[in-house]
């Protein structure tokens, strides 16, 4: 979730994600009109990606514009072409050491969300002991995980691609922290990659895309009003039209509000902003 700390975003990844409830969403902004060539006025938005991917690769099938809850009316636009990939990838945690006792820099080392410091001897006799924190463990293997969904995502793209006649080279991806890229990529092609704890969405579009994937994080519902203030007006105001709702099911609202809207941000129809 951009703007809030990776540990809030979602739990702890298990041993297979896709056994647990992840929420998805697509924007496919702005297809084409069959007369003009003009854009059409609204984009598809879809919380089944692969759903719209099948309804938009129907032979024959008339557009359709997506609400957030499915199919809402015929559209005159002519529909994009929409491809998605889908995988798990996850980093097996390191073999613990074995000691009859362990020291007190093993002790910290296994504490999750923590900061091994060391005690460096002075270069010069005007200079004090200085020390240098590094990464614990856990937070080493979180960025190895982070780093192998990536990866995945750009390998599972240049298939994509492949599929289309397209070769990307897989070197030539823009590196992870930035939007995705390739210099090879033609310009009527979009690329969009969202991934989780080991859960990798990927998708090839003829069209501006946007996909996000969360993770339900129980926290949450501690704090859910001031995430809630965190979404745009208009996402606000659906969830307050629907009343008499159980925590969950709040929650629920909440999350499927927030992948539409990163989705929409990744996809360029929306600005970004942040409460701080």
């Amino acid at each position: 979730m951009s703007g809030a700390s990776e540990a809030d975003k979602a739990s702890q990844p298990s041993a297979r994600p896709t056994d647990h409830p992840a929420y998805r969403c697509v924007v496919l902004g702005r297809g084409a009109s069959e007369d003009s060539g003009s854009l059409s006025a609204e984009p598809l938005i879809s919380h089944d990606p692969h759903a719209l991917a099948a309804s938009l690769a129907a032979s024959g099938a008339p557009s359709t514009s997506l609400s957030a809850s499915g199919p809402a009316s015929a559209s005159p636009s002519r529909p994009a072409r929409l491809w998605l990939a889908e995988a798990c990838v996850l980093i097996p945690p390191a073999a613990p050491k074995r000691s009859a006792t362990p020291s007190l820099g093993e002790r910290q080392a296994a504490v999750d969300n923590t900061v091994i410091t060391e005690s460096h001897p002075p270069t010069d006799a005007s200079s004090s002991h200085v020390p240098v924190s590094r990464p614990s463990p856990a937070k080493a293997r979180r960025r190895q995980q982070r780093e192998a969904e990536s990866h995945l995502a750009r390998v599972l793209l240049c298939e994509l691609a492949a599929a289309q006649g397209i070769q990307l080279p897989l070197d030539d991806w823009s590196p992870r922290g930035q939007a995705p890229h390739h210099p090879a990529l033609p310009a009527e092609f979009y690329v969009s990659i969202a991934h989780r704890h080991g859960h990798v969405l990927v998708g090839l579009a003829t069209a501006p895309l946007g996909l996000d994937l969360e993770y339900r994080n129980p926290r949450h519902a501690h704090d859910l009003d001031a995430r809630i203030a965190m979404l745009p007006l208009d996402a606000r105001e659906r969830l307050a039209e629907v009343t008499h709702l159980s925590e969950t099911e709040r929650l629920d609202g909440f999350y499927r509000e927030w992948v539409r809207y990163e989705a929409e941000i990744k996809s360029g129809l929306r600005i970004a902003f942040y409460y701080i």
